[in-house]
């Protein structure tokens, strides 16, 4: 095992018991709470392994609203560090780069913060881990030779690992609550949002539309997945894909040029988002976005992820 950063315990940081907000989903479909503003793709981001660390801080919630609290520690060593994804386990996955130019999944312990490999697969690279709907360790796999990834399942030590779909090149991907499709961002001119039915034989793969975001979070209740699709100068609006349908739901404008976003789901079932802009930390209420806390410091932001009890958020910035 390896510690390659400093670390609060999670225990310690203040209690969460969130009230709700008044941003409801408009498709009733209760986001997961786990997690993944720039335009890059993953292939891109590797090719050169640029240097970013994994920040994580409290979040306390006040009133319905969130506050940031101290910083807690985070993976931060030389390095390429990101893609996060908090597990119900008290665990992060994360991709960590390698001096090869290669990736492998590794897991945070928020306890003990002690790091340790899920992934060790030379000339292999895997990215942009997941727990999948039915338990099993989800990632993009990266075969040897060049950039033509597919979405991969496997059991927790990345055992008996099978592709879930045969589409390539993809960078990032969300099941259905129930498996049955996957929504991709399938890497080409333009790049596409996919939705792939993995019931029938072969696949079936409906294009949905151009120019898709990063962030793909699961619907916990209902067949949504939330992304975000691009207008001609960069913004980014989120809508909620229905994947028995196939039909997209526009919902609300993402602020500036950002791309990625945390959800919170609330004890009542009402959801509320997060999001970097400018510096700043934002969040969605009342139809609109209020600024949290300043994060002027960090520079570089892009993915966030928020812990299933909302206590803890990860940010990803530049070394």
């Amino acid at each position: 095992m390896k510690t390659w950063l400093s670390l609060i315990p999670i225990a310690a940081l203040v209690a969460c018991n969130p009230t709700p907000v008044d941003e409801t989903d408009p498709t009733d479909a209760t986001p997961d709470a786990g997690t993944d503003a720039e335009t890059d793709t993953d292939a891109e981001e590797t090719a050169g392994l640029p240097g970013t660390d994994i920040h994580l801080f409290a979040l306390d919630w006040a009133s319905g609203a969130p506050v940031l609290g101290a910083a807690a520690g985070g993976v931060m060593r030389p390095g390429y560090d990101n893609q996060p994804f908090f597990t119900a386990d008290g665990g992060l996955l994360y991709t960590a780069g390698d001096d090869s130019g290669e990736t492998d999944i590794w897991r945070l312990d928020l306890a003990s913060g002690e790091t340790s490999p899920v992934t060790q697969t030379p000339g292999e690279s895997e990215y942009s881990p997941r727990i999948a709907p039915d338990g099993r360790l989800s990632y993009i796999y990266q075969p040897p030779g060049g950039y033509a990834g597919n979405a991969y399942l496997a059991n927790p030590d990345n055992s008996d690992r099978e592709p879930a779909e045969a589409l390539a090149p993809v960078g990032y991907y969300g099941f259905s609550g129930d498996m049955s499709k996957v929504a991709v961002f399938h890497l080409g001119e333009p790049m596409t949002l996919q939705l792939i039915d993995r019931t029938t034989t072969p696949e079936t793969v409906t294009h949905i539309a151009d120019n898709p975001g990063r962030s793909f979070f699961r619907a916990a209740r209902g067949p949504a997945i939330y992304v975000t699709l691009a207008d001609e100068g960069g913004v980014h609006t989120l809508h909620a894909l229905n994947t028995r349908t196939g039909e997209l739901r526009e919902m609300f404008t993402l602020p500036g040029t950002s791309q990625d976003f945390a959800v919170a789901v609330m004890p009542d079932d009402r959801v509320t988002f997060l999001t970097v802009e400018d510096g700043q930390l934002l969040w969605r209420t009342r139809g609109r976005w209020e600024p949290v806390a300043a994060i002027d410091w960090l520079s570089g932001v892009t993915r966030l992820a928020l812990s299933p009890d909302l206590s803890t958020l990860a940010i990803v910035a530049e070394e």
